[in-house]
């Protein structure tokens, strides 16, 4: 059966707990966005008499750039489609919308790209959410017990797989889902499957060559 780029609509169970992290995300972009304008707005006051320009304006309109990225970020953008996307710069993305939630501030999120991970083909929108939730589930286990997180990355031929490490070495306890199992339905939706296990919250999703080689069956 040929492939149409359409996947099936998201799951409504568990749905409050992406809202949830939607919501935090949005109180700390409000917090950035009062920083921003209160930084800009004395720099103005300077400026007649100055004569020096704006120093700091750059930084400034980089830090709105950053913002404006994050909240195209969070709604579902069907419309796109599947389309082929490496695990790291989705994870890139993932670390961005964490940055401006304030749950846990000082809790330390290590990532090293790997070398080389075989691409997948998914709708961003929904490998954003589940691997977004599954590191939220991790960092409050990490909070939890006072240690780091780390997202390793790794592949074969057939699956690609993200993993958040809750310390080192990993503690017992599972990182579970604060509300519902919408993460795990919500990638089963891209033939993705979410375990959890001590210290370990994953997701295993198919690369784009093993998608490739089903369709052609």
């Amino acid at each position: 059966m040929p492939n149409t780029g359409i996947s099936p609509p998201p799951p409504i169970e568990g749905l409050e707990e992406w809202l949830e992290l939607v919501d935090q995300a949005l109180q700390g972009l409000h917090h950035i966005l009062d920083s921003c304008i209160r930084s800009i707005s004395a720099q103005l006051d300077y400026l007649p008499g100055g004569g020096a320009g704006l120093p700091n304006l750059a930084t400034e309109l980089a830090r709105l750039e950053d913002c404006n990225r994050m909240v195209r970020l969070l709604p579902q953008d069907a419309s796109a489609g599947e389309e082929a996307l490496t695990v790291d710069e989705v994870l890139a993305d993932v670390l961005s919308i964490h940055r401006y939630l304030h749950d846990a501030p000082d809790l330390q999120i290590a990532f090293a790209p790997a070398r080389s991970v075989e691409p997948v083909r998914v709708e961003r929108w929904a490998l954003v959410r589940v691997l977004a939730l599954l590191l939220a589930d991790a960092k409050r286990l990490a909070k939890q017990v006072g240690t780091t997180v780390r997202a390793i990355t790794e592949s074969d031929d057939s699956w690609v797989c993200v993993e958040f490490h809750v310390g080192q070495p990993t503690v017992e306890e599972t990182p579970g889902p604060s509300r519902g199992p919408y993460a795990a339905l919500l990638a089963e939706t891209f033939g993705g499957q979410v375990e959890r296990r001590a210290g370990i919250a994953e997701l295993r999703l198919p690369t784009l060559k093993s998608r490739r080689a089903a369709d052609r069956r």
